[in-house]
């Protein structure tokens, strides 16, 4: 996957600016943590394990270091055995407000119907729900993820799955956080960077 199709965009992957890349850098730059369940934070990713005694049925992790500006995600996802549902992930979230301030979240194989989409935070209410293809335990999915001047997009192996203009957008100018999640499921997330998207107008056309 080298370059995504937004339509009115064309994102470079290889230009685009490396903010932080796990595999280079230190766990401990991922210690903010909330909700329940366990995580495992190593250079190779980041595991997450809902405890079933737990009353907290979901829980994240985030990159300790805001970020300003246009964001996106890079990495592959994998549910573990036994789960079958939820990858999650968040971008330009604000911890301003308790429990939540203003941010994204995405999240593949969710609500309740195998849907992938994105919410708005701090009301979780779905901005745009795409219908997926079930998930299988154990396989690697290869997203990328974020935001471009207010367009908000999934990325799938390498195909566009979802795009939309948000029509009042998270305001970038703030710091945001970018993490990680999971919704009673067992799941693992690698090869994680986090880039400013390097990006090209584009002229749709069909010559």
């Amino acid at each position: 996957m080298k370059k995504i199709n937004l339509i009115s965009h064309e994102i470079d992957l290889a230009q685009s600016e490396v903010l932080h890349d796990l595999r280079r850098s230190s766990p401990e730059q991922w210690r903010l943590r909330r909700g329940g369940g366990r995580w495992e934070v190593t250079a190779d990713g980041l595991r997450a394990y809902h405890m079933p005694d737990d009353k907290m049925l979901h829980g994240q992790i985030f990159y300790a270091e805001p970020i300003v500006g246009d964001v996106m995600l890079e990495f592959d996802a994998r549910l573990l055995p036994p789960s079958s549902h939820d990858l999650v992930w968040l971008w330009q979230t604000s911890f301003e407000a308790m429990p939540w301030g203003e941010g994204y979240l995405g999240c593949l194989g969710g609500w309740y119907g195998d849907y992938a989409g994105i919410e708005k935070l701090p009301t979780f209410e779905p901005s745009a729900i795409f219908a997926a293809h079930p998930l299988e335990t154990g396989r690697d999915y290869r997203i990328v993820s974020g935001t471009v001047g207010g367009i908000v997009f999934i990325a799938l192996d390498g195909e566009l799955l979802l795009r939309f203009a948000d029509p009042r957008p998270v305001a970038n100018s703030k710091p945001g956080f970018i993490g990680f999640g999971f919704y009673q499921s067992d799941v693992e997330y690698r090869n994680i960077r986090i880039l400013r998207p390097r990006t090209t107008p584009r002229m749709p056309s069909y010559e």
